[in-house]
């Protein structure tokens, strides 16, 4: 951004290393470790290319770095005063992933830390203090979890470890010892926000018990796109370890589990004695973001399988690739007794331990619970489905919102535009502040250009890579509302002066797709209204896309002083109105082009549509009083069979009207009851969307039905309204 100065972090003696010609390897794991001295206070200051987690004798401590933008490296300062005494073990893993993702950018692996002991550095990356090892515990050429993630984990684990993690003195001939190299020089920034909770949380239930035996699917499974890419367009994932190159097909040992067996037991956790062919599912207080975290003692040579979902299927078993991901973690390990957790953070609502060999006695199941801190906001009502709604959105908010905002913390755990635009408003409203607000804008900002997107466009998330150059052009058009809102919020004047010339630009790439009439058409990559019919109706002149158009144009016009945008904008609201708004009073989603080269109306109307509609400007209830009454009574939650979206209930009235879906359908007309004083409706509807998320997973959901994320961002907007109606204290 012109102008735009970032604040640049140095380190005192540390540089950033790696292994010498490994920078760019996939998936490859080091672990780091230091012996704390006698002092008063330490801090460990580092960051890096991967992502790494810091632990004190083998207990886990923090989690990093905060996600940045291409070329930037955000700086954690870890004060470990009260967790370290003198010859305390401090140890940080590391992750190189080097793999396209939305998630962990693809950038040459590097680590930069030191250790601070009351003001003096006695440990450096690239100089002395550190012992380096290579994770051979850990397998490396290992499958996809998901497209928009990185490698599943697998382990291969003796008691060598907790000697490497707790001892003081090893003997550094039972590691793989590495040497590390310096690497080109970084620019290091602020990490900008507040650091995570990490509170573990134990089980609540041990929902089942059962028998299973071994298939053989390996000849039999054809493997997602998102575990090995396929052709030329994939999606977000195009590197992959082959299945030739996998060590261990997770997917298909998960999947060659054949239940015989179930035992509903609804028992308090204790210690479990499991042997080969047995399992046991535990359910979580609620839907869970974070390190699934056991101990367990074992004989040699035992095998344990964990599977793991949002939500308990019906059937009673864990659906672990219900939404394109594998939810599955395996061990394998020597005779001894561990505490063991996954690496990276997952979530989870219930979670299945298989021991495939051998046999484990399983106890203290649990999560290291990853999140933003608890809010002092409460709920002081006396409505107990609102109650409960309260503390799901709560949960939602807090699992998705640290270093950045996320959609889901599951799947993805990407920072997306347009859900950020509802997840800012409830960081103001249960902090006060827009920090992570600040870090998630400042990413999208800091590169002069996104590789791969036309001049002006910005990434529909980020950090993220996009090997097919793949954007919304609707979700930049969120941004500048957002950057609108952020100024209210903040006063910081300055930052949305640095954007001012990167703002223009995109209009600039706005306008060659006007037609004559004003309208934008025939826009490219992925043009997104919601998840419904709706996004079946984008081209060639879509009129949702072009109602936010006018209301983006008016947004920057506020932003910058530019009337002449207000009348472009107000052109395009007669224009839209002339052309979409049907004889039988609905707007229409989209035109297009015939042989003649003349565009007429598809014809097909959408109930988002007049969402849209009504919130950008380009309707009001004064100028579509009839449009309004529709709206308010006749569309609506329970326009819809319960857990059945999209079926339409026998009574429900325009059923020729494609229904919402949650996001972001939905949200507009909560938005729109909200804005408009219909606050009775607002309340009726609020329940009438959430009661049955927050009853089933304690988390607020991607759609209105359970076929995808359980646990999605945006959906915490409900604390906004609630605040907005006087119901948070």
């Amino acid at each position: 951004m012109e102008n735009y100065q970032v604040q640049k972090v140095a380190f005192a003696q540390a540089v950033p290393v790696w292994l010498l010609g490994r920078e760019t390897e996939m998936n490859l794991w080091l672990s780091l470790r230091a012996v704390a001295g006698k002092a008063e206070k330490t801090v460990l200051r580092l960051t890096g290319s991967c992502a790494y987690d810091i632990r004190v004798n083998g207990e886990f401590i923090a989690f990093g770095p905060a996600r940045c933008a291409h070329g930037f490296y955000r700086v954690d300062e870890i004060d470990l005063s009260g967790a370290v005494a003198e010859n305390a073990v401090i140890t940080v893993n590391v992750a190189g992933y080097n793999a396209d993702s939305f998630y962990h950018l693809n950038q040459p692996s590097f680590i930069c830390a030191e250790l601070i002991e009351d003001g003096a550095v006695t440990a450096a990356t690239g100089a002395e203090g550190f012992l380096c090892r290579v994770m051979t515990e850990h397998e490396q050429k290992a499958e996809r979890y998901s497209g928009q993630r990185t490698f599943c984990e697998v382990y291969r684990i003796s008691p060598l470890i907790a000697k490497w993690e707790k001892a003081p003195e090893i003997n550094t001939r039972d590691y793989a010892i590495a040497t590390l190299f310096p690497v080109e020089e970084k620019v290091f920034i602020p990490r900008g926000s507040s650091y995570n909770v990490y509170d573990r949380i134990p089980a609540e239930e041990i929902v089942s018990r059962s028998d299973f035996v071994l298939e053989d699917y390996k000849n039999r499974v054809r493997h997602p796109a998102y575990i090995v890419p396929r052709g030329s367009d994939t999606g977000a994932s195009k590197k992959s370890f082959s299945l030739g190159e996998i060590e261990t097909d997770i997917f298909v040992q998960a999947r060659n589990i054949e239940v015989c067996n179930l035992k509903k037991v609804g028992e308090k956790p204790s210690a479990q004695t499991l042997r080969d062919g047995e399992a046991v599912t535990y359910r979580m207080p609620c839907n869970t973001t974070g390190k699934i975290d056991f101990s367990v003692a074992c004989d040699d040579g035992t095998e344990i399988l964990i599977t793991f979902d949002e939500f308990l299927g019906e059937n009673g078993l864990v659906h672990y690739r219900r939404m394109y991901t594998v939810n599955a973690a395996m061990w394998k390990l020597t005779k001894g007794r561990y505490h063991l957790s996954t690496f990276e953070p997952y979530t989870a609502g219930v979670l299945t331990f298989h021991v495939l060999k051998g046999r484990a006695i399983l106890s203290d199941v649990g999560m290291i619970y990853f999140g933003a801190e608890q809010t002092k906001k409460t709920y002081c009502g006396d409505d107990e489905e609102l109650r409960k709604i309260f503390h799901a959105a709560v949960e939602t908010y807090r699992q998705n919102t640290f270093t950045i905002y996320m959609d889901c913390p599951s799947r993805e755990r990407a920072g997306w535009l347009c859900d950020s635009f509802f997840t800012s408003r409830v960081e103001k409203t249960l902090t006060g502040a827009s920090e992570v607000e600040h870090s998630f804008l400042e990413n999208f900002f800091l590169p002069d250009r996104f590789a791969g997107l036309p001049k002006g466009m910005f990434p529909m998330c980020y950090p993220a890579d996009f090997y097919n150059a793949n954007f919304i052009p609707n979700w930049a058009m969120f941004l500048v509302l957002e950057l609108e809102e952020y100024l209210a919020r903040t006063g910081d004047r300055a930052f949305i002066d640095n954007a001012k010339e990167r703002i223009y630009a995109l209009l600039n790439y706005f306008k060659g797709f006007e037609n004559k009439d004003g309208l934008l058409e025939k826009l490219e990559k992925w043009v997104f209204v919601e998840w419904s019919e709706c996004n079946k109706l984008t081209q060639d002149i879509n009129y949702p896309t072009n109602m936010l158009y006018a209301k983006t144009l008016k947004a920057v016009s506020r932003l910058y002083g530019d009337p002449a945008l207000v009348a472009q904008a107000d052109r395009l609201k007669t224009v839209i109105n002339e052309q979409s708004f049907t004889e039988k009073g609905f707007y229409c989603d989209n035109a297009v082009y015939g042989e003649d080269g003349v565009a007429r109306l598809s014809g097909k109307c959408t109930e988002t549509c007049q969402y849209y509609a009504f919130f950008c400007g380009i309707a009001t209830p004064e100028e579509k009083p009839e449009l309004w009454q529709r709206m308010l009574h006749d569309f609506g939650p329970e326009r819809i069979i319960p857990n059945k979206w999209p079926n339409f209930t026998p009574e429900a009235k325009w059923k020729e009207i494609y229904p919402s879906n949650a996001f972001i359908g939905n949200y507009l007309r909560l938005e729109l009851l909200y804005l408009y004083g219909e606050h009775e409706k607002l309340v009726e509807n609020i329940k009438g969307y959430f009661t049955k998320m927050a009853t089933l997973t304690g988390t607020l959901w991607e759609n209105d039905s359970t076929g995808a994320s359980c646990n999605h961002g945006f959906a915490s907007h409900v604390l906004y309204w609630m605040d907005g109606l006087g119901m948070l204290a």
